[in-house]
């Protein structure tokens, strides 16, 4: 697992529109099928693309003349995978905009969510959910839980990606076998969804 330790890395990790094309490009690809793939103008992700590339998250692999046009295709670096880390004396420094960074992800599906509910139909029309839990778990069983889920989102049939070793804290022996009550809250959106609000 990747560990980040610049705060502008991690807010372009953070960073759906990045995310989506650094998603895209696991395969080498131009600006103009990336831009197809997130049905957008490529001239709204020239910024984004370069910003990538400066970061060392993309890289320029191939360039194609194509008559008088030039077609540059770039792809992720390893550096770019799906599951990373902060490292923890960049979260120390910059927790404040790690968490406005977060509220960001966060804040599109908590307004679709509500946009839904104000509806007050039994079904949904938008690909939102919001799913709570509060059983009773030894620090053990956290643990495990974190990782059955980690391994329920990333073992789609079009991600392959390894999962390593989790950031959750180190727990001592007493912590592992003590019974506690957590609450786990997991929103979900279909971020296409909220582009309409």
């Amino acid at each position: 697992m990747k560990k980040i330790d610049d705060i502008e890395i991690a807010k372009m990790m953070l960073d759906v529109r990045k995310r989506g094309i650094l998603d895209i490009a696991k395969e080498a690809v131009t600006v103009g099928q990336i831009a197809e793939e997130l049905n957008e103008k490529p001239s709204r992700l020239y910024y984004h693309v370069k910003k990538l590339e400066e970061a060392g998250l993309l890289e320029l692999v191939e360039t194609r003349q194509q008559g008088n046009l030039i077609e540059k295709y770039y792809k992720r670096t390893q550096a770019a995978g799906h599951s990373f880390e902060l490292d923890e004396a960049l979260l120390k420094e910059h927790h404040g905009t790690v968490m406005e960074e977060i509220m960001k992800l966060l804040q599109p599906g908590l307004r679709l969510l509500q946009s839904e509910l104000k509806k007050g139909k039994p079904d949904f029309d938008k690909q939102v959910n919001l799913m709570i839990s509060l059983p009773t778990l030894t620090g053990r069983e956290w643990e495990t839980s974190h990782d059955r889920m980690m391994r329920s989102i990333h073992d789609q049939a079009h991600q392959v990606e390894t999962i390593e070793e989790s950031s959750l804290p180190n727990l001592t022996e007493e912590q592992l076998n003590q019974k506690s009550k957590y609450a786990y809250i997991m929103l979900s959106y279909r971020v296409d969804d909220t582009d309409e609000e």
